[in-house]
């Protein structure tokens, strides 16, 4: 009679042994790179917030906007402060010059949350039966420009005779010829003065805002 042999754990197969030890290892590293992860991002979060709470007020100083919350939204842009509108019938008749004050409006961190600035300009109707409006700011050293329609006066007041109407400044004799696109043809201005923005509607021009850059 054969006698039945106990089989010893010990005496396993040693490739199931090192198979079973390896999946073991495989578990505790994963239960590991787990815990770290998990950590790592409970520590990530309090950074985040802080992060958070300092970028903001600076995108919204860089791009600020009256919309509460709304950081990574875009700027809100000058406009006017109230509407400037000419219709057809204030010119009568070609180089007819008006003057306006324009009030741009920018956001601000301010108790009224806006600033407000007036810009003189002038509106022009051209020969061609275009109209065209400019700052007043001379580019040069911020003076505020005149209107000379007729090229004798011109020559005796800024020294410079031009073929028509022209924005002439009296403080350093800069001379801008509107039929030119306001291209500078006497004096130190280094370029035109700014356009203001136009949009025609029926039989109105209405001002919407000034040509982007600073107010000069």
């Amino acid at each position: 009679m054969l006698s039945q042999r106990k089989t010893n754990p010990l005496m396993l197969n040693p490739k199931k042994l090192s198979l079973r030890a390896r999946q073991s290892n495989g578990v505790r590293k994963m239960e590991g790179t787990n815990r770290r992860i998990i950590l790592k991002t409970l520590a990530a979060i309090p950074l985040a917030a802080t992060f958070g709470l300092v970028i903001s007020p600076l995108l919204r100083y860089m791009r600020p906007t009256l919309k509460p919350l709304d950081v990574f939204g875009p700027s809100d842009q000058p406009g006017p402060e109230e509407d400037v509108a000419f219709k057809d019938t204030d010119f009568p008749t070609e180089w007819t010059c008006l003057e306006f004050m324009f009030k741009q409006k920018y956001v601000e961190y301010n108790p009224e949350g806006k600033e407000v600035r007036e810009i003189p300009g002038f509106i022009v109707k051209l020969p061609s039966g275009d109209v065209v409006a400019y700052s007043r700011i001379c580019p040069h050293l911020g003076c505020v420009f005149n209107w000379v329609p007729k090229p004798e006066d011109c020559a005796k007041g800024y020294n410079f005779k031009p073929q028509g109407p022209v924005f002439a400044c009296p403080c350093h004799l800069s001379v801008y010829d509107i039929a030119q696109n306001g291209k500078v043809v006497s004096g130190p201005a280094p370029r035109p003065p700014r356009k203001f923005d136009l949009k025609k509607e029926g039989d109105s021009y209405k001002i919407i805002g000034l040509e982007a850059g600073s107010i000069a």
